[in-house]
């Protein structure tokens, strides 16, 4: 079952009478008027601004420092047709950010052309071989989209050759800015910007507004991009950025844009922050991953019909490689993972795997075990180890990482992700103390993985009317989230693993009379718990799926928590290795033998109990799973086991190697047909003459052990070394009062339930024991 344990938070506390009147003034319902309180907007006027933002509170580019000279001198340089070129970066807001700026001095008249670094060749930002080659073909001035605030070498080298060179860039600042001609960041140190978190390509839409001296409506859709999917804050200048963007992107004009989302199967109408985030950044960011990403600007900036859909192919099959890459490299980053999951960050490293797709490998691997994690391949060309990290809520990477720095070949990041580089020496040892330092960073943080619930509704309190509001506070993203709900007391019904792979869960939400659909993606393990309608709180997004007309609202969900017992049906007729790896188990064994064999398989942070007459049953956490691994031989065994851990989560192997049930009790005449051939041998060498035996009467080994013992207990045969002899005149008994006898009916009786039985009759048996005991 392996549940990961999760907290989930519902922190904001709303006035209910304010609530009510914010709601009343809106005329909308109170779950859209609390929802736009936790936001801050606290009145009709901040609702219906931050509803519909003006476009005309995009805010004057000449309040960034350095504005006015450095677009004196792009258009010196455009006034003396001197040769720009646009350095940018190879993720969606790099190329983007290169695109706007690229077309916008065009515009003008500008001799310009764009050069976009290889993530392997030239690296991330500034290169001075780069630069070289870009000065020896004619560059006097080079401005930096998206990068350049930490180029310090390569600026000051071309700047020493005479070569102007302009910064704008929305990364961190570091404590001294490279001497460059002018820099134009958000966050300048001499003056902040009045949105300072706008991304690379918000920052390039602003030059581009100072150089054309216009709110040019054309380059939103790009900054859309780019501010979507570099995940900035959508506060301030960049929701209007967002909100305008993705409106221009559904009746946009730009080749490449429409070749990509009609390749991509994305239509106009449907177009969001998700469609950005998820169909349209993921192919344009997949390029560089792999390689050269000149082809995206390229794409972005084409007025060839037939250019933009080959390129859009193009790009669409990198993507679709990449995806390829990126699972396979997770399935081995996975397994090496978890030999490491006890540490408190987990490095792990392979020679083979593809340096462009390590940062996600890490998101997925950090998903998993809740904890930061550096992923690492080998540069062969340079002979050094390089990778990602990723980290999780409230651990500070930039900072775990950064005591390590000066035993690195290089390093740069941010609290929640990390890039560096390191000798392949180094790594043991390097492994070893950023987990000391990562664990007195972690000490005080929470072990669960953290939801942040805004709100909680009832079944019947959603409708399509709910999600209509809700969607009034779109686009969301960073510092305006999607609003996570929390449904409680609710029973999954219909439940079914869906998808070409089966990788997704699907169920019926029922309250009374009232349903919703649910749907979980890339939860099909959900289905070993849901199949029993246990009772449950869920959380997730509600939205409305349209199929062939005809709207519902749906739920996914994110992530559910048991309110009452759950029970888990694993039964199969053999064990294997994998089941005693659970983690924080407790292993429940009625059969020594199997036991035995078992115990050393377990997992060290699992626990075990073989159960006897004289056993007291152990006392273990609410939380831990128990797991009845085999069969007893008395239903009654099992249900005072049953009965003490009822509360726990329960997983039901039952491993019964006998088959009694199968092989069922021997029949009368069976008995009668062996006693009469024992009377005939008189004497039978147990060793010598069992082939015989199964041979003439033409039962099973099994049974004719059983049926020999049956005899024993009644007196009819006796048996010594190995020999059985028969009672002559034995007292008439019958069969049915030996113990043997009765306790193969219990045997029987205990798989039929236990073992046999569909697991709906099994639930219903286990309720009904709960009445009894009650």
């Amino acid at each position: 079952m392996q549940t990961k344990a999760t907290l989930w938070k519902q922190d904001k506390q709303i006035n209910e009478n304010k609530k009510t009147q914010l709601a009343a003034e809106l005329e909308k319902s109170e779950v859209f008027a609390q929802l736009c309180l936790e936001r801050g907007l606290n009145t009709k006027e901040d609702v219906e601004s931050f509803v519909s933002p003006d476009l005309n509170a995009i805010d004057d580019p000449f309040l960034f420092f350095d504005m006015e000279k450095v677009i004196q001198r792009i258009k010196q340089a455009i006034l003396n047709v001197e040769k720009i070129t646009v350095y940018g970066d190879y993720d969606a807001d790099g190329v983007t950010s290169t695109a706007i700026l690229y077309e916008a001095i065009e515009l003008l008249g500008g001799k310009v052309d764009y050069f976009i670094p290889n993530r392997f060749k030239e690296g991330y930002g500034p290169n001075i071989e780069a630069f070289d080659q870009l000065i020896e073909n004619g560059t006097t001035l080079i401005i930096t989209v998206d990068n350049g605030i930490s180029g310090h070498d390569a600026v000051a080298h071309a700047m020493s050759k005479g070569i102007d060179v302009i910064i704008t860039d929305h990364h961190e600042c570091p404590a001294e800015l490279p001497e460059a001609y002018g820099i134009i960041h958000p966050r300048h140190p001499e003056k902040f910007y009045t949105t300072p978190d706008l991304s690379g390509a918000g920052v390039s839409m602003k030059v581009a507004q100072a150089l054309l001296d216009e709110n040019s409506s054309e380059f939103l859709e790009l900054a859309a991009i780019g501010t979507i999917a570099d995940l900035v804050s959508l506060t301030g200048e960049n929701r209007v950025i967002a909100y305008y963007g993705l409106q221009s992107l559904k009746t946009t004009q730009r080749l490449g844009l429409i070749a990509l989302m009609q390749s991509s199967n994305i239509h106009p109408d449907s177009i969001d922050e998700e469609t950005v985030g998820f169909q349209l950044a993921p192919p344009i960011n997949a390029v560089g991953r792999l390689g050269d990403a000149t082809m995206v600007v390229d794409l972005l900036t084409t007025f060839d019909e037939e250019k933009a859909f080959d390129l859009s192919e193009e790009i669409l099959a990198k993507n679709k490689e990449r995806k390829a890459i990126v699972e396979s490299i997770t399935e081995e980053a996975l397994v090496m993972a978890e030999e490491k999951k006890k540490h408190s960050l987990i490095v792990i490293a392979n020679k083979n795997w593809h340096e462009g797709v390590l940062g996600i490998v890490a998101s997925k691997v950090t998903e998993k075990y809740h904890k930061p994690v550096i992923v690492l391949t080998m540069d062969e060309t340079e002979d050094k180890l390089k990778g990602s990290g990723r980290s999780i809520e409230g651990f500070d990477l930039y900072d775990c990482v950064n005591a390590f720095r000066d035993d690195l070949l290089s390093f740069g990041g941010h609290e929640m992700a990390c890039g560096l580089s390191l000798e392949p020496g180094y790594l043991e040892e390097f492994t070893e103390e950023i987990n000391k330092k990562a664990s007195l960073l972690s000490a005080d943080l929470l072990k669960e993985k953290v939801y942040h619930v805004e709100i909680s509704v009832k079944i019947d309190e959603i409708d399509i009317q709910m999600v209509e509001e809700i969607e009034l506070l779109k686009p969301f993203g960073q510092d305006n989230k999607k609003p996570l709900v929390r449904i409680d007391s609710v029973y999954p019904e219909s439940s079914k693993k869906i998808g070409a792979d089966q990788s997704h869960f699907k169920a019926t939400l029922h309250d009374d009379d009232k349903q919703l659909d649910m749907i979980a993606f890339y939860h099909s393990e959900w289905m070993d718990v849901m199949r029993t309608s246990p009772e449950i709180d869920v959380i997730g997004y509600i939205s409305i799926n349209e199929w062939n007309g005809y709207k519902k609202v749906q739920l996914q969900a994110l992530d559910y928590k048991t309110t009452g017992p759950v029970v888990i049906d694993q039964r199969k007729s053999k064990l294997n290795k994998e089941m005693f790896r659970e983690t924080n188990a407790h292993f429940v064994f009625f059969q020594k033998k199997i036991a035995e064999k078992c115990l050393p398989l377990i997992d060290e942070n699992s626990t075990c109990q073989i159960i006897d007459n004289e056993n007291n049953l152990a006392k273990i956490p609410v939380d831990r799973a128990v797991i009845f691994v085999d069969t007893p031989e008395d239903i009654d065994d099992f249900l005072s086991v049953y009965q003490h851990y009822r509360l726990h989560p329960l997983q039901l192997y039952f491993h019964s190697p006998k088959e009694y049930y199968m092989q069922g009790m021997p029949k009368k005449q069976q008995f009668q047909l062996l006693y009469k051939w024992l009377i005939k041998k008189q004497e039978i060498d147990l060793s010598k003459d069992t082939k015989e035996m199964v041979k003439h009467t033409n039962i099973n080994k099994d049974s004719l052990k059983f049926m020999l013992m049956v005899f024993l207990e009644n007196k009819f045969v006796t048996m010594e070394d190995g020999k059985l002899s028969i009672v002559s005149n034995p007292i008439k008994k019958r069969l049915e009062d030996t113990l043997t006898y009765k306790k193969r009916l219990k045997q029987i009786e205990a798989e039929e339930i236990l073992v046999y039985s569909s697991f709906k009759e099994l639930l219903a048996y286990l309720k009904n024991n709960d009445e009894r005991y009650k």
